[in-house]
């Protein structure tokens, strides 16, 4: 068998291939009975444009105090529903976690635990940050969530500020610290279910490939030893018998066969 693998081998590449594809769909998805879920995260920047943060004795009380409230604004209605929007997910199937938001301004607010989706926003301790954290069936839509907050906080500020017509010295810059990260989290399970999804997907693969052109060996074989019987000359039906003269002069009998 591995000498008809090793001649094959092209078919046994495509197969690994195929079988790891498999694997990492079903990984990736999130979706499997294992209850596996992905996690993101983001963090937010609270800063201005006469930026405290690089002065060792600038006070950056007043920079917290607005993380703060902002941690608090994004549990709002308004920029989930614009978070969401980004993310491509429906908003009312999102969980929000936050700092005591209006139950009015969270959709879905009255069944949290039966959304598949949640955002969290906190205030890190003593630090001008807001923390972003969500939780979504897939590691994709985890990531796109985190990356969607940021962007929906700073589109708010911007257009409160420009409707405020506040001087540029005064407004306040939100700054991305780092691109927003996601990662499957569960049981362990899945990455099992994947594992054994890889195994039987190769297993199936390395059986096609053997087994296939056995079929059609059997296949041809026994066409052909149908033929020949259907060809073989009949001998169920007696020789005629042959007259010959003998030696005496009389004749003697001799049959075919």
């Amino acid at each position: 068998m591995l000498k008809e693998l090793w001649k094959r081998r092209l078919l046994v590449v495509l197969a690994v291939v195929v079988a790891v594809a498999a694997g990492v769909f079903a990984l990736n998805r999130g979706d499997s009975p294992s209850g596996s879920e992905a996690r993101g995260s983001s963090e937010v920047l609270v800063d201005s444009a006469q930026s405290p943060i690089a002065g060792s004795k600038r006070d950056v009380t007043g920079l917290i105090v607005r993380a703060g409230v902002f941690a608090r604004l994004m549990a709002g209605g308004d920029i989930v529903r614009e978070i969401a929007s980004q993310a491509g997910v429906p908003a009312d199937q999102i969980e929000v976690v936050g700092p005591q938001p209006f139950p009015e301004e969270v959709p879905g607010a009255e069944a949290p635990e039966t959304r598949p989706y949640q955002l969290a926003f906190t205030e890190v301790s003593e630090l001008p940050i807001v923390a972003v954290s969500t939780k979504a069936p897939t590691v994709d839509e985890a990531r796109a969530l985190a990356a969607a907050a940021p962007e929906a906080l700073r589109r708010l500020i911007q257009n409160v500020q420009h409707h405020q017509d506040t001087p540029d010295r005064e407004r306040v810059e939100l700054r991305e610290l780092g691109p927003a990260q996601a990662a499957a989290v569960g049981s362990g399970s899945g990455a099992k279910i994947a594992a054994l999804i890889i195994i039987v997907v190769l297993a199936l693969g390395l059986l096609l490939i053997l087994g296939i052109p056995r079929f059609v060996a059997a296949w041809r074989s026994e066409d052909l030893d149908e033929r020949r019987i259907f060809e073989a000359p009949d001998i169920s039906e007696p020789t005629p018998s042959l007259v010959v003269p003998n030696g005496n002069g009389a004749r003697g009998v001799r049959r075919h066969g």
